[in-house]
């Protein structure tokens, strides 16, 4: 089985990913509370922002090669104009963490399988992360279970293993 391949960092995004389901909403709503809802979102939005820059420089850092700074760079975008067509404000931070969850199991599971079969192993994981964090929302009685989210964080996971692949 290729969990044994995922590294400690890994399953710690996806349990962080997964147990946050349990407090992310109050959180938010706090946030709500204090900043307003144009605060909030604008909030999130520089986080958002900041994040996807932080991959932006590791890119252009690591990488020397122009084509493939372009490549990424249109991947990236391509994504965040994706992700920000999305309505609601938390579901933009969701794509994004499950992102650095492909980006991490990307990497972890493609330097130890053959590139193809290490990117789909690493959107299995992503797949089943999604699942069980769905599932673990289904339990809660303020969360409800959507099949929509498991499709929107699968897609994030997809997204961070495919700019794994171009980094």
């Amino acid at each position: 089985m290729f969990l044994n391949q995922i590294s400690k960092l890994t399953f710690g995004i996806g349990i962080s990913i997964i147990v946050s389901a349990s407090f992310a909403r109050q959180i938010a709503d706090f946030a709500k509370a204090n900043l307003g809802e144009k605060g909030f979102t604008v909030l999130l939005e520089a986080i958002f922002v900041i994040s996807v820059l932080s991959f932006l420089i590791f890119i252009i850092k690591k990488s020397s090669n122009f084509i493939k700074i372009i490549v990424f760079i249109t991947v990236l975008t391509i994504g965040i104009v994706l992700a920000w067509q999305i309505k609601i404000a938390i579901e933009k931070i969701h794509i994004l963490e499950y992102a650095i969850l492909g980006w991490s199991a990307g990497r972890d599971l493609i330097k130890t399988n053959k590139k193809i079969k290490g990117a789909i192993l690493a959107c299995i994981f992503c797949i089943i992360v999604g699942i069980l964090d769905e599932r673990f929302q289904a339990i809660l009685p303020y969360r409800v279970y959507d099949l929509r989210d498991i499709v929107f964080n699968s897609l994030g996971g997809a997204w961070g293993v495919i700019l794994y692949l171009l980094s």
